[in-house]
Order: C-alpha cells, then sequence, then structure tokens
C-alpha cells in the first residue's frame, strides 16, 4: 500500500530519500520531534550490545520514522558510530538492489565476482558481512520494509541479519513484519521488538505536540484527546492543528473531532482503507457497529471469512486492539477509525447499519451480555426491543452494577419510566450503590404506582420482596420482620437477586441458618450465570451467618472461598472482596492469629455517617478494632468506634452484632482506663436495647473492672444457669467474667469451674481473643499454672498472644489525673496545688508512673503515654 505525499508532516513515515550515508541526507522532518525516551533507551541498550537487531511496526502516522530520525541524528551529534539509511520504495521493492546499494556504499568497486557473474543477495549479505566485521562500527536502518516482497531480496536480508557482526546494529521499521524467520533472532536473544503501543503518545509527550501548535489544554481536555487518538502520533498532530485553528470554541473542536473530522478522515482513507479489497472494507463497515467484537460476532455479522480476515488486518499490523476476556479474544477498532467507519456506514448503508444493531444487541443476549447489548437496543429507531429488554434483563444489569446506564437509556421512554416495575428497578439500582434516601423514595413510589404493564405479577412481587430487604438491611432494620425468600418466578437472575437479599436480611435480622440456606442458593444461581460480584457477595454473606452462630473456623473456610471467588471473577479490587478480605481478617482476630494488612479500603469513609449503610458502618468499627494495635493515636481511635456505636444505638438499636461490638469498644475503653466513657457507652446501651444477654455481659465486665465483683456475679448467673441465650463468644467472655470476679470474692472452686467452662467453649473454635480482653483474665490463667489438662495446648497459645496483645499499664485514678497534668509544663510543687495534695505525695505518684511505663523523665513519659492511648 502506497504512502501518501499528504501525510508526510503529519508523521515522516513516507520515502523521503533513497539511500543515504552518514554524510549524506536523513530525512528532513517539517516538526520538530517529542522525544520517546522508551524507544531511545532499547535503541541504546540494541547498540550496546552489539550485532542486534531493533524492529519497529505500526501502522501509518505511528511515528515509526520520527523517532528513527531523532535517535540517529543525536548519535551524530554525539560524533557516534556511522549511519547508513535506507528507505525502500515502491519503485525498488521488487528489484532486488537493496543489499547491492548498502554493498557499494561501503565498496565503490563493481559488483561482479571472479568469474564475471553478478552476485545473489545472499552472496552480497556475505561479502558485507566480511567487510563489516573488519570495520568501524556501523547502524543501518532499513525504512518502510513491509515494501520488501522480492523473495531473493528477503533471503539476503535474512542472512545479514542472522549473521551480523558485532559492529553492526540494524534498525528497521515498517508497517508490518517483513516475512522472515523472527523467530530464530528471538530465540537468540538478538532481536528487539517496539510496536504501536510503545510508539504511542503518552500524556505529557501529547501535551508537549500540542504545545508546539500553542495549543495547551486541561486536564480533562487533554484526556479527551488521549482517548479519541490512543496516541497514534499522526492523529495527535491533526487534532493539534485543528484545535490550534479553533481554539475559540475549544468544547465544540473537541467534540467535532470525534466524528471525525475531514483532515482525520482524509487520512484514514488515504494510509489504510484504500487499498483494502473490497471484501475487507465491508468486514470493516459490519464489525465497526459493536464497540469490541470476538469472532463468534464477527462471523455472525461478516460471514464465515472472519477468520481469514481478521488474521490478515493482524498480520498488517492494521490499528487493531486485542485482548482476551471470558475465553475469547475481542478485537477493537481505533476510536476514531470506528468513528469513521460508522458515519460511512451511515451515508452509504442505514438500512443494513440498522439491521447490524438488531444483530449485535440479539447476538449479546443470547450471550447473556445485556451491558453491551443495550447500546444497540436503544441504536434501533424508536428501540421497539427495549420493553423486553428492561423485562428479561433488567435484574442482571442491576446485578453487574451497570443499572445507573440502564435507568439512564429509559428516562427517554416516559410510558416505560413510570411502569412499577421499573420504579423497583430504579430502587434496587440504589440499594445497589448504598443510597439509602434514593432506595427508600423510589420504593414507595413502586408501592403507590398500581399493576405493571410490563412484568407479571410474580416477577414484580419477587423484586419488590428483595428490594424491601435490600433498604431493611442497608437502614438496619432487617430484625423488624421475617425475610422469607419468594417463590421461585423461573427468571434465574431475579431469583438470585431475591435469595441474596432475603439471604443477607435473615442473617443481619439474626437468623443465620434460614439467610445461610437462602444465600446457599444465591450462590448456585449466581455461579450458574456467572455473575461473579453476587457470588462473592453471597459466600461473604454466609461467613457472616457462620460467625453469628459462633463458627468462627467455618467463617473464615467461607471468607477465603469469597476471596478465591473475587480472584476467580477478577473482581479482586472490588468492593466485594475488601468485605470478604475483613471478615476474614475478623475472624483471625478472633482467634487470635495474625491476619492480612493492610486492612482493605472501604466506601463510604467520605461520607456523611448517616449517609453510610449501616453494615458498612459497622464493618468501620471493624476496622478501627482490627488496626487498633497499630494506630498511632489510641485514644482517638477508641473515641471514633465509640462514637460511631453512639450513633448506631440512637439510629440502628436492632442491628445485627450491635451487642457484640459494644462489647469490643467497651474492653479498648477499660484497656485505655477512660472509665467514664466506657460506663456512657454502657448506660446508652442498656437505654436503647433494653435488657439484652449482651448488655448484661458490657455491664458485668465493667462491674469487674470498678471493682464490683458481686455485682458482675449478680448479672452473670442468671444467663449461666439455664440453657444458653449467649453465642460462643460472649460465652467465653461471660464465663471468663465469672472467674475473674469468683478470684476476687475468694472462692476458688468458682473460679475453676469458671475457667474450665470458658476453656470447653473457646477451645472449639479457638477463640483466644476473649482471654486476652477480659480484665484480669489472662494474668489469672497464669496463676492457675498448667493445671487445665486437655487444654493446655490451648492455654499455651493464649499465653503465647497475650504478650503481643498487652494494653497500657494499669495505672491508679489518683496517677492518671497527675499524668494527664505533665503535658501543661506545671511543675510538681503546681500539679500538688492545683490537686490539693502534698508535693511528696505528687512525687511518689510520678515514679509510679515513670516505673509502669518503663520511662525515666516527663517527656518519655508524655511520649509513652501518647503512643498508649492514655494521652
Amino acid at each position: 500500500m502506497a504512502s501518501s505525499s499528504s501525510s508526510l508532516d503529519f508523521h515522516g513515515d513516507s520515502p523521503v530519500v533513497a539511500v543515504a550515508g552518514h554524510s549524506g541526507t536523513i530525512p528532513d522532518l517539517s516538526f520538530a520531534p517529542v522525544r520517546c525516551g522508551a524507544a531511545f533507551a532499547r535503541f541504546d541498550r540494541a547498540l550496546a550490545a552489539g550485532g542486534h537487531t531493533v524492529l519497529l511496526c505500526g501502522p501509518a502516522g505511528s511515528g515509526k520514522t520520527v523517532v528513527l530520525v531523532d535517535w540517529v541524528s543525536r548519535l551524530h551529534r554525539k560524533r557516534g558510530p556511522r549511519v547508513l539509511w535506507s528507505t525502500v520504495t515502491d519503485r525498488r521493492a521488487d528489484g532486488g538492489d537493496l543489499l547491492a546499494t548498502l554493498s557499494r556504499m561501503l565498496d565503490p568497486a563493481p559488483d561482479l565476482g571472479p568469474d564475471g557473474l553478478l552476485r545473489t543477495p545472499v552472496d552480497r549479505a556475505a561479502d558485507l558481512i566480511a567487510v563489516l566485521a573488519e570495520d568501524e562500527p556501523t547502524v543501518l536502518v532499513i525504512d518502510d520494509a513491509h515494501l520488501l516482497t522480492d523473495p531473493l531480496q528477503l533471503a539476503g536480508l535474512e542472512f545479514l541479519l542472522t549473521h551480523l557482526p558485532t559492529q553492526f546494529t540494524v534498525l528497521i521499521a515498517g508497517r508490518f513484519d517483513p516475512p522472515l524467520r523472527w523467530h530464530t533472532l528471538d530465540l537468540a536473544g538478538r532481536l528487539t521488538r517496539i510496536g504501536a503501543a510503545e510508539l504511542a503518545l503518552s500524556p505529557d509527550r501529547i501535551a508537549q505536540l500540542l504545545a508546539q501548535h500553542g495549543c495547551r489544554l486541561d486536564d480533562a481536555e487533554l484526556a479527551v484527546v488521549q482517548n479519541l487518538t490512543r496516541g497514534w502520533a499522526a492523529l495527535v498532530r491533526i487534532a493539534a492543528i485543528y484545535l490550534s485553528a479553533n481554539a475559540a470554541d475549544r468544547d465544540t473542536a473537541l467534540t467535532a473531532l470525534a466524528r471525525p473530522s475531514h483532515a482525520v478522515a482524509d487520512f484514514l482513507v488515504a494510509e489504510l482503507l484504500d487499498s483494502l479489497p473490497a471484501p475487507t472494507l465491508d468486514f470493516l463497515l459490519a464489525t465497526a457497529v459493536p464497540a469490541q467484537f470476538c469472532l463468534p460476532l464477527a462471523e455472525e455479522l461478516a460471514g464465515e471469512d472472519a477468520a481469514r480476515i481478521i488474521d490478515e488486518l493482524l498480520r498488517a499490523n492494521f490499528p487493531l486492539q486485542t485482548v482476551a476476556h471470558g475465553g475469547e479474544l475481542w478485537h477493537t477498532y481505533h476510536p476514531l477509525l470506528r468513528a469513521y467507519l460508522l458515519a460511512e456506514a451511515v451515508h452509504t448503508r442505514p438500512e443494513r447499519l440498522t439491521a447490524g444493531h438488531r444483530r449485535v444487541a440479539e447476538w449479546f443476549t443470547a450471550a447473556a451480555m445485556p451491558v453491551p447489548a443495550l447500546e444497540h437496543v436503544l441504536a434501533e429507531p424508536g428501540a421497539p426491543g427495549l420493553a423486553i429488554f428492561l423485562r428479561e434483563w433488567g435484574p442482571r444489569m442491576v446485578l453487574v452494577g451497570a443499572g445507573h446506564t440502564l435507568l439512564a437509556a429509559v428516562e427517554h421512554v416516559p410510558d416505560l419510566a413510570e411502569d412499577t416495575f421499573v420504579r423497583l428497578l430504579r430502587a434496587a439500582v440504589a440499594v445497589e450503590s448504598g443510597d439509602i434516601a434514593a432506595a427508600e423514595v423510589y420504593l414507595e413510589a413502586a408501592h403507590v404506582g398500581g399493576l405493571s404493564r410490563l412484568a407479571p405479577a410474580d416477577l414484580v412481587h419477587a423484586l419488590d420482596q428483595a428490594v424491601s430487604a435490600g433498604v431493611a438491611v442497608l437502614v438496619g432494620d432487617s430484625a423488624s420482620t421475617r425475610w422469607p425468600l419468594p417463590a421461585l418466578t423461573g427468571h434465574h437472575d431475579l431469583d438470585c437477586y431475591a435469595a441474596l437479599h432475603c439471604g443477607t436480611a435473615e442473617v443481619f435480622g439474626g437468623d443465620a441458618e434460614a439467610g445461610a440456606t437462602a444465600l446457599r442458593h444465591a450462590i448456585v444461581h449466581a455461579e450458574e450465570a456467572g455473575l461473579g460480584r453476587v457470588a462473592v457477595r453471597a459466600r461473604t454473606a454466609t461467613a457472616m451467618a457462620a460467625g453469628a452462630a459462633g463458627r468462627v473456623g467455618e467463617l473464615r473456610t467461607l471468607a477465603a472461598q469469597a476471596i478465591d471467588c473475587a480472584r476467580r471473577h477478577e473482581l479482586t479490587g472490588s468492593t466485594e472482596a475488601a468485605l470478604a478480605r475483613m471478615i476474614a481478617a475478623h475472624g483471625a482476630y478472633r482467634q487470635g492469629m495474625e491476619f492480612e494488612r493492610p486492612l482493605p479500603n472501604l466506601p463510604g469513609s467520605t461520607a456523611h455517617e448517616s449517609m453510610v449503610p449501616a453494615p458498612l458502618r459497622q464493618a468501620a468499627i471493624v476496622i478501627g478494632l482490627l488496626s487498633f494495635a497499630d494506630t498511632t493515636d489510641r485514644a482517638a481511635a477508641a473515641t471514633v468506634m465509640s462514637k460511631q456505636v453512639h450513633r448506631l444505638l440512637d439510629e440502628s438499636p436492632l442491628l445485627f452484632g450491635l451487642g457484640a461490638q459494644i462489647v469490643d469498644v467497651l474492653w479498648l475503653l477499660l484497656r485505655l482506663q477512660a472509665r467514664a466513657d466506657a460506663q456512657q457507652l454502657v448506660d446508652h446501651a442498656a437505654r436503647a436495647l433494653g435488657p439484652v444477654p449482651e448488655q448484661a455481659v458490657a455491664e458485668a465486665g465493667l462491674a469487674v473492672y470498678t471493682h464490683r465483683p458481686a455485682a458482675a456475679m449478680t448479672l452473670l448467673e442468671p444467663l449461666l444457669a439455664g440453657a444458653p441465650v449467649l453465642g460462643p463468644g460472649a460465652l467465653v467472655t461471660a464465663w471468663l467474667l465469672v472467674a475473674v470476679a469468683a478470684d476476687r470474692l475468694d472462692r476458688p472452686r468458682k473460679v475453676d469451674d469458671a475457667i474450665e467452662q470458658a476453656l470447653a467453649h473457646a477451645d472449639g473454635e479457638q477463640l483466644i481473643r476473649p482471654f486476652l480482653d477480659v480484665p484480669g483474665a489472662a494474668e489469672l490463667l497464669d496463676r492457675l499454672g498448667g493445671r487445665f489438662g486437655r487444654y493446655d495446648a490451648f492455654v499455651d497459645r493464649i499465653r503465647a498472644q497475650r504478650g503481643a496483645a498487652v494494653g497500657a499499664p494499669q495505672l491508679t485514678d489518683t496517677e492518671l489525673v497527675v499524668l494527664r497534668q505533665l503535658p501543661s509544663g506545671m511543675t510538681a510543687i503546681s500539679i500538688a496545688r492545683d490537686l490539693g495534695i502534698s508535693v511528696n505525695t505528687v512525687k511518689t505518684h510520678l515514679r509510679g508512673i515513670y516505673q509502669k511505663l518503663g520511662v525515666n523523665a516527663r517527656a518519655e513519659a508524655i511520649a509513652q503515654a501518647r503512643g498508649l492511648g492514655l494521652l
């Protein structure tokens, strides 16, 4: 395919001269090149290696010649090795004179052998190698090498490349690979490939090129140019010229570029399309309809020759990007090329274009890929297939996170937009995005909307039940009612959606077993339908259900399965995977084991807390709990978690697991000796929750801490006398509190019995954390020695973890008061006067503080106390 002289100013790939030596003429550029540092570095490495070949391949205008001219010009300025430059032309491509020309440049003698016969290209290559082996270092550039078609000439070039002496480096540029056995050089480690992706201009280089034309764009405008051109050098320069000429209305100019402009169209036609055969052009027009296509879709649109044409296009380095996904290779045309092809189809074959959109939509829906199908459903005039699409694929669009796209399409069809089924889909989208207010509004609107004309009653009921369950979970109110699964509808996506949300609502409502059963249905539906996000969410929720039932080992197993599921579905960085990782870490924390760090980031951290879904607010407390030991300001961290619990008590007192979180935060406050804050938390929980079992455990914990062991026994003994009303973790905590209280009441037999019960309930699930949290529990184990029989190994694990979990040293109330005076800079005399005690008493307290903190001076005491959260 011949180069067009009209494009020389844009890319510099055209045959400027036939041959130029070091002292001759290297192609002139009509513009200042934007240096490609990455390519330069690879050229330099090839030059240093010696005997190396660099192959640059890219479409016309991708900047091959520009980067070569720029690099060899730098070599010339640095007085580097000799440069030979040869540009292949149409006239000389079949003439067999490339090697002869190079030989004559080195040796002007007639090209005859001893017997007077002409030499073959391979002979000339051998002669050239012999000369070069004794010659000075040389760089050979062969431009437009894709025009080489003569077998003899190609054979000579291949011989030269495979036998290059170390003084010789060859740079070959072309629109596609000349037909040589490149694999032999690859295997020998003597070939460097540079393709269109490496030649593409990066955003900063695009900005430099635009600046040459006096065009300076902001980041958003630059991103538009980058997305349209994909760094294709010729198109970037066309864009720069166009934007510079239309600087008065840049927004319009940027929009117009996407059509594309006449300059872009002329370039694409001249350099890519003019020489293509008619069947290939038909293929391009047909397959440009979808944004991306695979071989089966291409065969549906363009016939059985699709595989051959795709292969030819790829071999010719046509601007076609290919990625693997879902077991298929998906191809995408350059954005501006696709825009031109679509515009051409509109002008030349509008009826076939409409039919093409319909066929593409049908193909994508048959392949269960509704997101790309929607664009083509809407492209048909009047969108006649939208109503059926909404009913069949609306739930799937919600489940895969594309619900907003679906609703934006419905906005333009009023008859559909107000349908009850569509209103429920709106509510479902709001639930998936965690928008509580919008979910409640749309759900209420659906309830007053009457019958749906779009979907039958069973579908509407199932969607209503699922969305209602989702809203209840968001606001933390799912415990107020039961959430049984609606009857199966036969609509697999909708049945999956209902199982996910009704099951999750049951778990958060306190019925872990019923919730887990429903969630297993969701997992089966999701795996069959390939709904990765749903499968991860359902597995994570089943892990939470296991944790609610006290089965921490099962929790960790199920959470690991959810993480693995996210990996299989390429969702490792998703919110769903982050929640699964957080649940797994919490299980490990309960068992006193190491867990993943850093902890995952969860959404909603920047929103106003009242707008964040209740489960995410609970998750934030768990993250705070897990990261507490590593935080630099423990007092501030405990205060944040305490405030979060107070808000949940005010707004979502029925929230699943809130009682357990109250106990968790209570231990942190007591570890920091924030007794007043701890008392306030327990009192608030008593008002909000009433006499629930976890509340009694929290009150007993505070009683033990404040040296009221009899009060703790009074609170706990009724809970432990009959059938268990506490989960395993709370049950272990309760027995440990009884043991500590009995020890302080000097009731050794009760101590032994309580410790035995605590170990018995903790051993099965390896619940180590309560022994580290309950004040005095770990010390009590130490004093009791090794009298634990079959639990000795478990107790050894507790003792091993105790050192890593030691909190702040226990200061007396007066020592705390004195400690908190130290940052003020007051002297001991001033502190004594302020507290109404003697100076000697203050000094005694300071010695006690220093000893407990392990320091020798005031500044060290302040720093240590801040690190421990006491200040």
